[in-house]
């Protein structure tokens, strides 16, 4: 049997409640039993105490001896009878049965009347102990009711007289410690099914939200981040599912940062594998022509002066191409590696004038003019990376543009790179930025956009590529840096090299 938490508490309380309700009683009953002890003894008193003055009155009255019952036992008992509202019967000093008196207004009384002719008889237990000089009483249950039985020897001037017994009718009394206790009674029931009910009402209230939690928790168990506790209080256990909501949110929240990490994941081992991939073909191509082309020459029997200076022209290219291919391979292995090398503030604007200085001569050669516009700039990061990014990205507009044409370079919000050139598929677009895609010129090596783009986003920046009127372009954005009383005096400038 599973216990739960409604077993025990209605367990608990019916144990509990059963045992205080017997305790209960047993005072309530023994306090009646003594209050009711005490109420007989103070009526006896008095009873024993009115009834021998009387006798004594009576005694002086009549001038009478020793045998004051035997000549007027009568008499005394029809009187005492009439003020006590009590049967009374009178026995003389040897224990002979004299007179007996019962009023007629006492049913109770009338029916159960009887009396000792002498003590030789089976005596009753109070008026053997009277004969012992010793006052007692004893309860009767009867048909009806309950009857006391009261005796008591007399003596008057130490002369003992004899015995006066009383029956008392107590039913009053008795039925009505008898409603008291049924009355206790009925209201511990009433008691016990009211704390029953609030109990379980209470029990109710708290399992309620326990079982929603209950739920909850085992539907997080299978995935389900999503679901809600119904609960609405502001005691502990409201407080136990706000607690339990803060926690839901927060495992639903590093869910989906370990989702997002786990794509990031699989997004770049996918790369890694393209990136492999691309590079062992991109590897394999010069090599394989320069295979073939050293086969050929050297054959025992090769004599074509001609074949041969193609050959070595071929092999020459594809040994630079291969170079270079090897040169940009260090060069994104070293960045990868060099995450927080040289980490500074610097003026991007600076640094761009910089190096169209060191490419004006590639350029003028190419008769592509570079026009730099714009503002200072300052950024925080690797300024020899950012000095790579632009010099890779002039290198492809000089390699790639339409000569005759500006390359029109833009600092302000952001970096904008622009120059002439021959229709770009879409194709080559949406994939510029990945390892080996090439573009216009046959000889591209395909990394210097990947490059760029690996070190603009450690700069927790973004770069675009796109085509329109005619011109490619290149947007770069990156955060500004600016610290506080730091005012830059060139507000704009605009150079043509």
């Amino acid at each position: 049997m599973k216990w739960t938490i409604r077993k025990k508490f209605f367990i608990g309380f019916l144990l509990l409640f059963t045992l205080a309700a017997f305790s209960f009683y047993q005072i309530m009953e023994k306090a009646i039993e003594n209050n009711t002890t005490t109420v007989l003894e103070n009526d006896l008193t008095k009873l024993q105490h009115t009834s021998k003055e009387y006798i004594k009155q009576f005694s002086k009255l009549q001038g009478s001896d020793e045998k004051l019952f035997a000549e007027f036992g009568s008499t005394i008992a029809q009187e005492l009878s009439t003020i006590n509202s009590q049967s009374i019967s009178i026995y003389d000093a040897d224990g002979s049965f004299l007179n007996e008196a019962t009023p007629i207004d006492k049913p109770l009384l009338l029916e159960n009347q009887k009396y000792q002719e002498s003590l030789k008889e089976n005596s009753s237990t109070e008026l053997a102990q009277a004969f012992q000089n010793k006052a007692t009483y004893t309860l009767e249950t009867v048909a009806g009711g309950t009857l006391l039985h009261f005796a008591y020897p007399v003596y008057i001037e130490g002369a003992f007289y004899g015995v006066l017994k009383f029956t008392s009718d107590y039913s009053v009394m008795f039925k009505h410690n008898q409603q008291l206790l049924n009355s206790f009674t009925l209201l511990s029931i009433l008691l016990f099914v009211g704390v029953f009910i609030i109990s379980l009402l209470l029990t109710n209230q708290l399992i309620k939200p326990l079982h929603s939690l209950s739920n909850a928790t085992k539907q997080i168990a299978k995935g389900n981040y999503k679901v809600k506790a119904d609960v609405h209080t502001s005691d502990e256990i409201g407080e136990l599912a706000k607690n339990f909501q803060l926690m839901q949110n927060e495992i639903q929240q590093q869910m989906h940062v370990i989702e997002m990490e786990k794509e990031k994941v699989l997004l770049l081992e996918k790369k890694r594998t393209d990136f492999f991939h691309n590079v062992t073909h991109e590897l394999k191509t010069p090599l394989t022509t320069i295979s073939g082309y050293a086969q050929i020459i050297g054959e025992k029997y090769f004599d074509d002066p001609l074949f041969l200076e193609k050959a070595a022209s071929r092999i020459h290219s594809e040994s630079e191409r291969l170079n270079n291919m090897v040169v940009q391979l260090l060069s994104f292995s070293k960045a990868q590696a060099d995450v927080a090398r040289m980490v500074e503030v610097f003026d991007l604007f600076s640094l761009i004038n910089s190096v169209c200085e060191d490419i004006k001569m590639e350029a003028t050669d190419a008769k592509m003019p570079i026009l730099l516009t714009g503002q200072p700039f300052s950024i925080k990061g690797n300024p020899d990376e950012m000095r790579q990014v632009i010099l890779n990205i002039l290198s492809n507009a000089i390699k790639h543009g339409k000569p005759n044409h500006t390359i029109e370079i833009d600092v302000s919000k952001k970096i904008i790179i622009k120059n002439y050139s021959d229709f770009i598929p879409s194709k080559i677009i949406q994939h510029a930025f990945e390892p080996f895609v090439h573009g216009a010129a046959k000889d591209s090596h395909g990394l210097g956009l990947f490059i760029c783009e690996q070190i603009i986003t450690k700069h927790q920046g973004t770069i675009s590529f796109g085509y329109a009127n005619e011109q490619a372009i290149i947007e770069i954005s990156l955060p500004n840096w600016q610290q506080s009383g730091n005012n830059f005096e060139m507000v704009g400038n605009n150079i043509v090299l």
